[in-house]
């Protein structure tokens, strides 16, 4: 038998073995679209191969009754609108915290020149919590600007860090979730009696949800 016979007998294999694995996986996807799909069942039948997620419905009782459906009463929830936060906090006293940066850092990263204040920008307000009075803190930073880097067409600018906030997108600060943990924790009070407070009734911002104060104080547990 000359060499390119046999080399044509090797390919005819490779294309056989070829065609068998792509009318296997022909069988395997019409069997998947096409096949029974039943909750009592598996949804790929395939022989020699077991199934990982049919045991419940191999050990369920076919005769079992239904549960029966309680119906709920409806319940309307309110919708949250622009500018409510600003609503919340507009009759409470406002403080400033500007944020910059130490005048021995003032140097740019650049070419080492002293960067002179160009602006400052609003971060974000928080309402920090003092024993029977609440007062806002609208946090700001300041922006700084090399002007040698401006000249040369390569403008360089930086601003003040800012510490970050103890719950990302929310008005509390480490005051008020001092609070919460001071009430759940040291006095014992549930948190549904603690929503009825004298304090809390002063001001709707302190009205937060018993779903959210279960948040922080399961967080909380799991850190003591």
């Amino acid at each position: 038998m000359s060499a390119t016979e046999q080399e044509y007998k090797n390919h005819i294999k490779e294309l056989e073995q070829q065609v068998r694995l792509l009318k296997e996986q022909v069988d395997f996807l019409t069997r998947k679209l096409y096949g029974t799909k039943s909750e009592k069942t598996s949804t790929l039948e395939i022989e020699g191969q077991m199934s990982l997620f049919n045991e419940i419905e191999t050990c369920a009782d076919p005769d079992a009754h239904e549960p029966e459906l309680v119906e709920i009463e409806k319940h309307l929830r309110k919708r949250k609108y622009t500018g409510q936060r600003e609503e919340l906090v507009k009759n409470l006293p406002h403080s400033k915290v500007l944020h910059t940066i130490d005048e021995r850092e003032q140097i740019c990263d650049n070419c080492g020149s002293t960067m002179v204040k160009v602006g400052e920008e609003f971060v974000r307000t928080e309402v920090q919590f003092i024993p029977a009075k609440l007062k806002v803190i609208d946090h700001y930073r300041e922006t700084y600007e090399c002007r040698s880097c401006r000249k040369n067409g390569t403008p360089y600018m930086e601003k003040a860090p800012v510490p970050y906030p103890p719950v990302l997108h929310s008005l509390a600060s480490a005051s008020t979730i001092t609070w919460l943990i001071h009430q759940k924790f040291e006095l014992s009070i549930p948190l549904y009696r603690d929503r009825h407070q004298r304090c809390c009734k002063s001001h709707p911002l302190l009205r937060v949800p018993a779903g959210t104060k279960r948040e922080i104080s399961g967080s909380v547990s799991e850190g003591i």
